[in-house]
């Protein structure tokens, strides 16, 4: 090969590298800030048989990390998990904090399981919902888990869940709802 070719050789390997690191910052995940302490509030949301799962943290400083895996069952669907974050202000905080520590979550059981609706061949039909929601405030610390239940009213509320986790779950619902997406990932196996 003579000078020439090996100059082109050398240039074209140049531009891949420049251009193949510049694209690797260009596509990276943006830097999400997760507090070290642990969360004060934490939901989970399962919908086994859909293949779909949501996490909720809420953080002492307000911070809020709202994540959502979809398309982990064989539907066809692409499996992507969604990283959503927000923030509270501390009044905010503060009246999720005194709702939960009054909502009567202290008094429940740690785990509820649905009995089922009578369906027409004389069995009970259940969902594939689980529900858990934790709490960490300097006067509660609780975990409750509810599973087996159907679909929501409108997406506000269990109806079937023991009260007050279907308040639980409409409140909390409102915390995620407008929180901002700061990145879309593939799952891969």
């Amino acid at each position: 090969m003579n000078k020439k070719g090996i100059l082109y050789s050398l240039l074209v390997l140049g531009i891949l590298v420049i251009g193949g690191g510049a694209w690797m910052l260009a596509t990276a995940p943006p830097d999400i800030d997760i507090p070290e302490e642990p969360p004060v509030v934490y939901e989970q949301l399962d919908y086994v048989m859909r293949g779909e799962f949501c996490y909720l943290y809420i953080y002492r400083d307000g911070s809020i990390i709202y994540i959502e895996e979809k398309g982990l069952r064989p539907s066809g669907a692409h499996p992507t998990r969604t990283w959503r974050t927000g923030q509270f202000t501390p009044q905010q905080l503060d009246s999720l904090l005194s709702y939960l520590e009054s909502s009567g979550i202290e008094e429940m059981e740690e785990y509820y399981q649905f009995s089922g609706k009578p369906n027409e061949s004389g069995g009970f039909s259940m969902g594939d919902m689980s529900f858990t929601v934790s709490v960490y405030s300097g006067i509660l610390s609780k975990t409750v888990t509810a599973f087996g239940y159907i679909s929501p009213d409108n997406g506000e509320t269990y109806p079937d869940m023991p009260p007050p986790l279907d308040e639980i779950y409409g409140r909390l619902r409102l915390v995620a709802i407008p929180t901002g997406q700061v990145y879309q990932e593939d799952i891969k196996d």
